[in-house]
């Protein structure tokens, strides 16, 4: 029988100590993905991989506060996607070129670390992540990638999924209005008013936290890569999800959501994933929306390193 525990967290006792310490020095690599395509990933920390990705807008920058919350416990590893932050775009884009660059990534972690390759900055022998099965955490369309990302390598030892978009809808009328946006704006102006549209009206994320991410340094990475944004709206639009493939998935996985998300799919995602997942956990941020990592970041990283280690 399948069982499913539900978490309300309003806080969460600490089974592992966490600080907000000095900066951890980090390392940027570089990871041949199936197609040839570059993907920078940086790593930090000791012990057992976890591989975080990102989200749909910005990149592996937006992580970088929780950084240090994660060091202690693992050799910490945030990638580029493909087309952000230093990864290359590729050609011929596809949500599948997506999940087999979070598999390669996860595969070359899982086997010796990062090293110097394809003319990659060294990883340095003192932090390199044990060998071994990675655990991958993802955020939004990350989530995705990294869900079917455990398809592709049998590398992954535990999935932590934050709302990622599985039943969308068809939204490219609105990328197509994003997109004459970024064409018509002078300077950045248009790229903001795309990127706002974006998660005004497919995030559904309020006015508020729009505001909270304003003030995040993370905040300009997002304006400058709007554009990439347009090919993958597109391409989500004809992802499907299926129920019982997802059935057959036997990753433990941790299911993450704030209970004031707004965006009706997002939250049909989550339900989704716990009717179907055969080993999952769900754990409700009280009071957030889409983005508890940077209003909580200290039980945010509890919820998931206690989950990771067996608490």
């Amino acid at each position: 029988m399948r069982l499913a525990f539900i978490l309300s967290c309003v806080f969460m006792s600490a089974t592992a100590s966490f600080s907000q310490t000095a900066e951890t020095p980090s390392q940027v690599s570089f990871v041949r993905s199936k197609d040839g395509t570059r993907i920078a990933v940086e790593c930090t920390g000791k012990g057992p991989s976890l591989l975080i990705v990102h989200g749909g807008t910005g990149d592996r920058s937006r992580w970088k506060p929780l950084l240090p919350l994660f060091a202690s416990h693992f050799t910490v590893c945030a990638m580029d996607r493909r087309g952000h932050g230093e990864s290359e775009a590729g050609s011929n884009y596809s949500l599948r070129k997506e999940f087999e660059d979070v598999a390669a990534v996860v595969n070359v972690l899982s086997r010796r670390g990062l090293r110097q390759q394809d003319g990659a900055l060294a990883y340095a022998r003192a932090t390199a992540p044990q060998p071994g099965p990675v655990f991958v955490l993802g955020h939004s369309l990350g989530g995705l990638c990294a869900l079917e990302a455990a398809f592709l390598t049998n590398k992954i030892s535990k999935l932590v999924l934050y709302e990622p978009p599985l039943q969308d809808l068809d939204h490219t009328a609105i990328a197509d209005r994003m997109e004459k946006m970024i064409h018509a704006g002078k300077s950045s102006i248009g790229r903001e008013q795309a990127l706002v549209t974006f998660l005004r009206e497919i995030v559904m994320i309020s006015p508020d936290e729009i505001a909270a991410m304003k003030r995040q340094p993370a905040w300009p990475s997002r304006v400058a890569g709007i554009d990439i944004q347009i090919r993958e709206i597109r391409a989500l639009s004809k992802y499907r999800f299926d129920a019982k493939r997802i059935r057959t998935l036997a990753v433990p996985t941790l299911l993450l959501t704030g209970s004031k998300t707004a965006s009706p799919q997002l939250k049909q995602a989550t339900s989704a994933l716990m009717d179907n997942l055969p080993r999952r956990t769900l754990v409700v941020f009280e009071g957030q929306e889409h983005n508890a990592m940077d209003k909580i970041p200290q039980q945010f990283a509890e919820t998931v390193t206690n989950f990771l280690r067996g608490h």
